[in-house]
């Protein structure tokens, strides 16, 4: 019995006879098999030498076993001997490469010194479907080169790009009849768009229109002329731009593959019936451009459209002018369908009106009984939450007192140390709170022990102070404080009806013991101080209240460093960033930071392997200390004599005092935070921003400030928008990035030796006169102490009828603009669900996340924060919810941090910041520092005079605290910084 041959990989005979292999009557078998290994197909399916070429650099890349790609190229080099009559497939590329004349068709183009080659290949028709579930008919073909009459490149090309009547795979049909009409239209307007990829999302603007969201670094190909051949297919002339994306075009040409094309277009499609199935026919068609398609369907997809006779096409089109008139109940809103209703009385179609309306009020009341559920569902998740908190910390509260019960000490060690340990809410850390201070108490009885038998204490080494005290004996003070910060926080809630978080004091109380114990361990000589004063004043208290008469009897209970402590701790507690900058303290007059100094990239792909006799490479690292200066941050209040008086009599009122103190640490609480969210906007929008030198401002670019939507009664005579980078004329609102602000900023040159600069200022001129910059109030439209001011958000300044600017006397202005942007348009394109149109913005943080983290910047973001309303869009999508783990384990803590997105936390601030509603903040936690030169301390009293400058009987209290904030950033020796730690999306 013969036995069959099998094949582990498909073969072609023809291509393997030429080294011996035969197949006999196997034959047909080998060719079926080719037919079902896509990569033999490609092979095979090749019609030029540089095409088989490129398979072969590819397949370079492929993961494949030795001897599956020993095979393939083999039958890569058996075409080049059969077809090429080469030995390899490299020779016959280099001849086909250097071949010049080509045969025509005698087709024209534009003139009679234009020809085009006639190794056009069919085309293939596909259909797309990207993340909006909108579908686009995909054209995949190789293209045409068009050569001049000596049959020299002209780096045009020709290829197909639609077709039409014809049915395409997503049951579309577009009469030729429509598409020519979009297609002059376009040629009217002399093709404006270039082709991109990928596609530019598309979005509906306020005047209806449709858009697109089209980028520069997208651009892929410029267009010059299309036309539409009698088969019905839609031919396209374009070449590739010097673009990124162009390049990458015309590398997909030079290897001789095909590439795609997609219509970009709007319009009005009908449905009816076209041989016996549902089919779209435009009515109207507006044509934009097409784009690029380089990364096509799978070959399973492509289909040839079912193409229709003319009689066919009349029939169809025919019967959509009949349609026009029905109305379509179904597209229509609630609000429409009820208008129509009420116009149109007795109207035949009002029962499908009816039923119209009734199914959209179902879908309405759908919706808002799953918002309710929604809602019910998380305030149980919420509640379930608050209570696992609460028996998880009554049960570390009761471990806690049994382990502190079953100690050898009196009852006042033990209340003392109850009273300390009531921050625990985890039974897991009472056994090592309890070794922790059951060895501190141990050494202090020791010590008693000791001297009470009269071993000498003199040249013992010192374990602990001697006169320091176990828990709330050794802090007399605890109790004044936490009155008096309950009573600022009953002040605080009565105006603001704000209520604390407690998971968020919780965090940042962690991160002020860490800092203050920083600075005991430093000798910080403020701290020292402040911490003198603090033990002083803790022999004025007796049981919760001031006793000491040289405090009640002038007044002067602000010496007393409980109430700095109180104040410094309230600041704190309810910091919103805190949790993401590294605080730290420092002394002196200047925050020390060390940095580095490099002479290469850290992430370069350096060998490190050195031979026996050859010489080291250093690294060319330095590092130096960048010195940042300290500022002291003040704030004062008045306390009259009234309630001074109030104050002495009896114990210590706290509401009083409360009342009177409760703004500072609010004023500190709120500076703070500005603070730091706009030095990370400032790091962010500096980090390669672009620098523009002396730009004219257009006629086009400048408008009066009545006609620019400024608040009424501003003082904004003009209002300049900013080009940043685009072409004065073709202005385009939805590019504008944000301007960076101009600050000092201090850097090490590549001596080592500090140097500050004046970063991204903005230097506006009207003539040879330097006009004073102020700043902008976009509440009251006012420009405040200048000749203008900046919206740094919209890239617009504004100037006042005095500065001299008008449409005639227009200024130069120089700037910079910050490139370290995504922008995301919030426009809801229409038709699209608004919850699975903002799955995108979900989605992007994705992105942004991992682009941050690849080379070069190498920086992976831990958070993303916004305001209230910015990060409203993010909760509404589809996805979040099923995919932000709202319920997780989460590395900030506090109600502002709701969601974690693949380590990402997500974050919304409830407080005024730089970025208002505009954008969204990425960055890395620890990468701005918080230096802390001295602890807050209240200062006073002061006289306090009226406006006239009489003395008052009221006294003036200062708060002071010495700060600095900043970010260190790794530079090389040119000033190019490493590994950027922030990044913003911009609405749009």
């Amino acid at each position: 019995m013969k036995k069959k041959l099998k094949f582990l990989f498909p073969l072609d005979a023809q291509f393997f006879a030429g080294i011996g292999f035969t197949t006999g009557g196997e034959e047909q078998l080998v060719k079926d098999a080719l037919s079902d290994d896509p990569l033999m197909k490609q092979i095979l399916e090749a019609t030029s030498a540089i095409a088989l070429l490129a398979i072969k650099k590819n397949l370079a890349n492929t993961p494949l076993t030795e001897v599956d790609r020993s095979i393939y190229y083999e039958a890569i080099d058996a075409r080049a001997r059969a077809d090429f009559s080469t030995w390899r497939i490299e020779e016959a590329a280099k001849q086909e490469e250097a071949e010049k004349e080509k045969p025509n068709m005698g087709f024209k183009v534009e003139n009679a010194t234009v020809t085009v080659a006639t190794d056009a290949v069919e085309p293939r028709f596909s259909v797309l479907t990207d993340s909006a579930d909108d579908q686009r008919e995909l054209c995949l073909s190789r293209a045409v080169p068009i050569t001049d009459n000596a049959g020299q490149p002209t780096g045009w090309y020709r290829q197909p790009v639609s077709k039409v009547d014809a049915i395409n795979g997503n049951n579309r049909l577009y009469p030729k009849s429509v598409y020519q009409a979009a297609l002059d239209e376009l040629k009217k307007s002399g093709f404006p768009y270039a082709g991109e990829h990928p596609h530019p999302r598309s979005y509906k603007g306020a005047d209806g229109r449709v858009l697109f969201d089209s980028s520069v670094p997208n651009q892929a190909v410029v267009f010059r002329d299309a036309t539409i051949d009698q088969n019905g297919v839609v031919w396209a002339e374009y070449k590739p731009l010097a673009t990124d994306m162009g390049k990458q075009v015309q590398a997909m040409l030079d290897a001789g593959l095909p590439i795609g094309f997609s219509n970009r277009m709007s319009g009005d499609i009908v449905t009816t019936t076209v041989q016996g199935k549902n089919v779209g026919v435009a009515k109207r068609l507006s044509l934009y451009t097409w784009d690029v398609v380089l990364n096509p369907a799978e070959p399973e997809a492509f289909t040839t459209p079912e193409a229709l006779t003319d009689t066919a096409m009349s029939v169809i089109l025919d019967s959509i002018s009949k349609e026009e008139n029905t109305v379509k109940f179904l597209q229509m809103t609630l609000s429409q369908l009820k208008a129509w209703k009420a116009e149109n009385p007795g109207h035949a179609d009002m029962t499908l009106c009816d039923q119209a309306i009734e199914l959209k009020e179902k879908a309405e009341n759908a919706e808002a009984i799953t918002d309710e559920l929604e809602k019910l569902r998380r305030e149980k998740a919420e509640r379930e939450q608050r209570e696992e908190a609460e028996r998880k910390k009554a049960a570390a509260q009761q471990a806690l007192t049994d382990a502190v019960a079953a100690l050898p000490y009196d009852q006042k060690v033990k209340d003392g140390l109850l009273q300390k340990g009531s921050v625990i809410t985890d039974a897991a850390e009472v056994d090592a709170f309890i070794q922790r201070e059951r060895a501190f108490v141990d050494s202090l009885v020791v010590g008693q022990r000791l001297s009470a038998l009269g071993v000498p204490q003199a040249g013992r080494a010192a374990v602990i102070e001697p006169n320091v005290q176990v828990g709330a004996e050794g802090q007399p003070w605890k109790p004044i404080v936490d009155n008096l910060q309950a009573a600022m926080d009953d002040v605080i809630r009565s105006k603001t009806g704000a209520i604390p978080d407690p998971e968020l004091r919780k965090a940042n109380l962690a991160i002020l013991d860490r800092t203050l114990k920083q600075m005991e361990r430093e000798n910080n000589p403020e701290f020292k101080k402040y911490m003198q004063s603090l033990t002083d004043s803790a022999a004025a208290i007796n049981n919760g209240a001031i006793t000491d008469s040289a405090v009640s009897t002038t007044g002067d209970f602000a010496q007393a460093a409980i109430i700095s402590n109180a104040l410094m701790t309230q600041a704190w507690q309810d910091l919103n960033f805190l949790q993401l900058v590294m605080a730290e303290g420092f002394g002196g007059t200047t925050y020390k930071v060390p940095v580095e100094i490099l002479s290469a990239d850290l992430y370069s792909q350096d060998d490190l392997v050195v031979g026996e006799l050859d010489g080291i490479p250093t690294e060319g690292a330095t590092t130096s200390l960048l010195e940042f200066g300290a500022e002291w941050i003040k704030r004062g209040t008045v306390v009259t004599k009234e309630a001074m008086v109030e104050m002495q009599s009896g114990p210590f009122r706290y509401d009083v005092l409360a009342r009177n103190l409760a703004n500072l640490p609010m004023r500190f609480q709120r500076y703070l935070d500005q603070r730091f969210s706009l030095e990370m906007l400032h790091v962010a929008d500096e980090y390669q921003a672009k620098v523009v030198n002396n730009e004219a401002v257009a006629e086009t670019e400048i408008e009066a400030g009545d006609s620019s939507n400024v608040p009424f009664g501003s003082n904004a005579a003009f209002v300049v928008k900013l080009l940043c980078g685009q072409a004065a004329g073709s202005y385009n609102p939805k590019l504008v990035p944000t301007i960076v602000r101009p600050r000092i900023r201090p850097f090490i040159d590549p001596a080592g030796q500090r140097q500050t600069t004046v970063a991204n200022n903005i230097i506006v001129k009207q003539g040879s006169k330097t006009l004073t910059r102020g700043t902008w109030d976009p509440v009251t439209g006012q420009i405040k102490n200048g000749d203008y001011a900046v919206d740094f958000e919209k890239g617009k300044v504004y100037f006042t009828a005095e500065s001299g600017v008008d449409t005639t006397n227009r200024p130069t202005i120089s700037y910079s603009y910050a490139t370290n942007i995504s922008f995301f348009d919030l426009s809801v394109p229409n038709g699209v669900e608004p919850s699975k149109y903002f799955n995108r913005l979900l989605e992007r943080f994705d992105y942004e996340k991992a682009y941050m983290g690849s080379a070069p910047r190498y920086v992976t973001p831990d958070f993303a924060i916004g305001s209230l309303n910015a990060m409203v869009n993010l909760k509404i999508s589809e996805l979040f919810y099923k995919w932000a783990s709202p319920e997780g384990t989460r590395l900030l803590q506090g109600r502002m941090w709701f969601a974690d997105r693949n380590g990402l936390n997500l974050g919304e601030i409830n407080a005024p910041w730089a970025a208002g509603d505009s954008r969204i903040l990425l960055g890395k936690i620890n990468a701005t520092r918080f230096g802390v030169g001295s602890p807050m301390q209240i200062e006073g009293p002061e006289p306090y005079y009226d406006a006239n400058g009489k003395l008052t009987s009221a006294k003036q209290y200062y708060a002071t605290e010495q700060i600095s904030i900043a970010t260190p950033l790794v530079t090389d020796k040119n000033g190019i910084v490493y590994n950027p730690p922030y990044r913003t999306i911009k609405f749009v």
